[in-house]
């Protein structure tokens, strides 16, 4: 079994319209089956040769059945022997950032130590 790269491709795998009439309880499976057919058709190959990796899995179902991403950006590996492997897109493995919420601070260490000396003097 040779491991050798026929070719690879970046594509932006979009969700919608199609995920707009299916019903919210079935969005993530019909993510996946998208996703499916989107590889048959652009890769040329059949069900038994296309292998997702479970970070695509994990992506899709994040945010829970009802609410799959809009769309996703997929890396396709194509080798010699027919298969094709579908990985995360690099941009989208990163963690995103937590939000940070203006006019809300914490007290620093040595405004709390101020007033500490303060409520002493009194």
């Amino acid at each position: 079994m040779s491991l050798e790269i026929e070719f690879e491709r970046t594509y932006t795998v979009p969700f919608y319209p199609k995920l707009n009439t299916t019903p919210r309880g079935k969005r993530a499976p019909r993510a996946m089956r998208i996703i499916k057919e989107f590889v048959k058709r652009h890769m040329k190959v059949d069900d038994e040769n296309i292998w997702i990796d479970d970070q695509v899995n994990e992506f899709i179902w994040k945010k829970g059945i009802q609410k799959p991403p809009r769309k996703v950006m997929l890396r396709l590996v194509k080798i010699v022997d027919g298969v094709v492997e579908v990985f995360l897109a690099e941009t989208q493995v990163k963690e995103t950032k937590k939000p940070v919420i203006k006019g809300i601070s914490k007290p620093s260490e040595t405004e709390l130590e101020e007033d500490e000396e303060e409520e002493e003097e009194e």
